[in-house]
């Protein structure tokens, strides 16, 4: 049966190929997830933040994978899995089935994980129903969800109306903020296997607007994540040091393998993946 709400919303993203429905999808499910949670409470303590807000709410121009959210005060009483059964409920509305779950943790972190799981037939049934005998009978479409309960103070929030599939206010860091939590990932984040590209492209898309840095965020946070001394002052200098010295010991031809998947064939920030843009473009950080 085919759920002509859902089935319009990824026809706004003109899909050409298999590959581009399925963003369209979780996007479109992204949407509802977000929906689920405004209708409570939840944006009262929390902020949206990370690639995925600046791809909603900012005209980012890559796909973006999982939802992260962030405490925006200590010492909050939270059950993330009561906000969770509104999202449930959301999809139950839009004839959406999932299943929701979380992974046991081998080290205990600061970051709450649930994962929302998705039949792709099914989700190709209710919609583009002509590619749906091109989709593996059990394959899983999954979007991960995330709170980090360590506060960092000094972020700068603002809400931002989503339209689909109802109307609410998500609440989301602004573009400074948002800028320095990215910064924070490029100078601190470690990579298991592949560089996360995606965190120099997102710094990119930074740079081409212009966006000034919440620098006291910024600081804050390097210092809750162990990259700075608890007495130790952060300059703008500083900062561009610091980055000049992380650009030189990143292979930018393995970085942009992590970013193609998500962008289009002619996405103009791609070319710029080497080392001596990377490094000028610290000279334009204000």
């Amino acid at each position: 049966m085919i759920n002509d709400v859902f089935l319009s919303q990824i026809k706004k993203y003109n899909p050409q190929n298999i590959n581009e429905i399925k963003n369209a999808m979780k996007e479109t499910l992204q949407d509802i997830i977000l929906v689920g949670l405004g209708k409570s409470d939840f944006f009262k303590y929390i902020s949206f933040y990370g690639g995925t807000s600046l791809r909603m709410f900012r005209e980012l121009p890559r796909f973006s994978e999982d939802l992260d959210f962030t405490f925006i005060e200590d010492n909050i009483d939270f059950n993330f899995d009561s906000y969770l059964l509104g999202v449930k409920k959301e999809f139950n509305i839009m004839k959406i089935n999932c299943e929701i779950y979380s992974k046991n943790k081998n080290i205990e972190t600061s970051v709450i994980s649930r994962f929302i799981k998705f039949n792709l037939k099914d989700l190709f049934n209710i919609s583009y129903f002509d590619y749906s005998k091109n989709i593996i009978k059990d394959e899983i479409l999954t979007i991960k969800v995330e709170v980090e309960t360590r506060h960092i103070a000094g972020a700068k929030t603002e809400y931002k109306l989503l339209t689909y599939p109802s109307f609410v206010q998500v609440r989301t860091f602004n573009m400074e903020t948002l800028f320095a939590s990215k910064l924070i990932a490029v100078l601190n984040r470690k990579w298991k296997a592949r560089i996360k590209g995606r965190d120099f492209y997102d710094y990119l898309f930074y740079i081409s607007k212009n966006i000034k840095v919440n620098l006291i965020f910024l600081e804050n946070g390097l210092k809750k994540f162990g990259y700075l001394r608890s007495d130790e002052k952060l300059s703008l200098d500083k900062l561009k040091e610091s980055l000049v010295n992380r650009f030189n010991e990143i292979d930018f031809e393995e970085a942009v393998k992590d970013v193609v998947p998500f962008v289009s064939n002619d996405d103009p920030f791609i070319n710029a993946f080497n080392k001596d843009i990377f490094i000028s473009s610290v000279d334009l950080i204000k």
